[in-house]
């Protein structure tokens, strides 16, 4: 009996089927297809039609036959592969696949290999992947039932253990930071544990600054996996010269992350092992919650073997998200203490007045200069202070002064809009702060309303009060509570050098 035809067998396999059927067998350590034993038809056939990846290995040198739901998970190594031996086919993994094909080979029984990574080129990169392998022993039947080569299936499991190690990662950060009191301290603690998972995040950094919005000169705190302090230095220069720290607090809203690529100066970035440092990473802004700026900066390279997506973005932004949430529990735990040592600070509203105090505005501030960043509204505060108190308190003493501080709250409420927050300071300052304004038109008549509604009555001895007022309204020179504050401030003396009772809106010039 002549060869026979394996064409039409090999019609039922697809791309696959395609290979087996063009393929110039005389390159390899098996004959023509039409010689094979009947054992090995039979397995390649098997092997073929099925829906599942499949490998027939045979022979001596394995030489390594695949169906077509393998060919994805080739990457370039297809069409090449097809009945090359499999030492060839995989070389980088062959110290371990060696063994196990050996095993039954020998006639040992059957095996696996669960999880085993392999580095492949399918999407244009080279990425790391995970397979669980089966491998089983085919026999020719007509030789005895001696072994004569292996069958392989296989399942992909790269979700699974990425997902298993980056929630490793996750609880093992959650653990260390709910231990730590200080601020400082979660952000030193946080990269020593992000370098223990270096497939994830090929280095990290992170960054703190001082008062806001002086975010050109970030300061490092901590940083894992990059090569010394050399390349420490050179990866937060780099952060500088291309002005990352900026345009993330600007671009990102609360716990959100940006990509970032191609920094200049990078190229000279090396990782702890030598090898360059991945281009691209992912920054997160670490905020907390009770202060309209970030307080600073995670920067999680992203690694060249990682698909750059949606889960790989929200591991990291979760990651920031936890150090956020320790920087604000480490904050409280801060402020417990403070409170502790200083009992005015538990209140957060004027005994007197009933108004909100100095801290519980800032917080408001704090919450509306966050919100204001996400949208096209600005913030304004009115500072003021009224004109003639002392005389008032000094002629008709403390009580009068203080029916006249109730008074000027009673008249601030029902001036300013509802959502709008109305604060006393402290002595005769009183605060405004007007969330959602669109124009300055807005403000200023707010602060008229407050102006004229302030024009109090004489009291004994023909003693009358008024009010200057401070305007200042957020922008790109002014994003910080502390700094709005001040500037309403100065525009508030500025008001009193022009006569008083009016109100003055704030101008950098006036710092001078």
């Amino acid at each position: 009996m002549g060869p026979l035809d394996m064409g039409p067998l090999f019609a039922a396999g697809g791309a696959a089927g395609r290979v087996l059927a063009t393929k110039d067998w005389s390159t390899t350590t098996l004959r023509a297809p039409g010689d094979w034993s009947p054992s090995l038809r039979t397995a390649v056939c098997t092997c073929l039609e099925s829906r599942f990846p499949m490998i027939v290995m045979w022979g001596p040198e394995l030489a390594y036959l695949y169906n077509e739901p393998c060919i994805p998970n080739l990457g370039d190594k297809h069409p090449d592969a097809m009945g090359m031996p499999l030492r060839w086919v995989w070389p980088e993994i062959w110290d371990e696949l060696g063994p196990l094909s050996a095993q039954v080979m020998a006639g040992n029984g059957a095996t696996w290999s669960a999880n085993k990574r392999l580095l492949i080129r399918r999407h244009g990169y080279l990425e790391e992947a995970y397979f669980t392998f089966s491998f089983g022993p085919i026999r020719e039947m007509s030789d005895g039932g001696r072994i004569a080569g292996v069958l392989s299936t296989y399942q992909e499991t790269t979700r699974e253990v990425i997902r298993s190690r980056r929630l490793a990662c996750q609880r093992e950060l959650t653990a260390a930071l709910a231990r730590l009191r200080t601020q400082r301290s979660i952000c030193s603690r946080a990269p020593t544990v992000l370098g223990r998972y270096p497939e994830d995040v090929p280095y990290s950094l992170v960054v703190l600054w001082g008062r806001a919005p002086s975010l050109a000169a970030p300061r490092l705190v901590a940083a894992s996996g990059l090569g010394g302090r050399q390349m420490t230095r050179a990866a937060l220069a780099a952060l500088d010269r291309g002005r990352v720290v900026p345009e993330v607090v600007q671009a990102t809203s609360l716990g959100g992350g940006r990509v970032v690529s191609r920094l200049p100066g990078w190229e000279t970035v090396l990782l702890a092992g030598g090898s360059p440092a991945p281009s691209t990473a992912v920054a997160v802004s670490l905020r907390n919650r009770t202060s309209a700026m970030p307080v600073g900066l995670l920067l999680v390279g992203a690694s060249d073997l990682l698909a750059l997506d949606q889960d790989y973005q929200d591991f990291v932004e979760t990651i920031g998200g936890q150090i956020s949430l320790g920087l604000m529990l480490a904050r409280a735990r801060e402020a417990e203490r403070a409170h502790a040592a200083s009992a005015r600070h538990s209140s957060l509203h004027d005994a007197l007045t009933g108004l909100p105090n100095r801290a519980s505005f800032l917080g408001s501030l704090g919450r509306a200069l966050i919100r204001s960043q996400r949208g096209a509204e600005r913030v304004a505060v009115l500072f003021i202070d009224l004109d003639g108190f002392k005389a008032v308190n000094d002629a008709l003493g403390h009580r009068a002064g203080d029916d006249l501080l109730r008074e000027v709250a009673t008249r601030l409420r029902p001036t300013v809009r509802p959502a709008d927050v109305v604060s006393r300071f402290a002595g005769d300052e009183f605060a405004v702060l007007c969330k959602r304004m669109t124009t300055m038109g807005e403000v200023e008549t707010i602060a008229g309303h407050v102006v004229e509604a302030l024009r109090l009555p004489g009291r004994g001895g023909g003693l009358t009060a008024t009010a200057s007022v401070g305007v200042a309204l957020s922008g790109p020179g002014l994003v910080d509570p502390g700094e709005l504050l001040d500037a309403a401030d100065i525009a508030m003396y500025a008001a009193k050098r022009q006569g008083r009772g009016r109100y003055v809106l704030y101008e950098e010039s006036m710092r001078s």
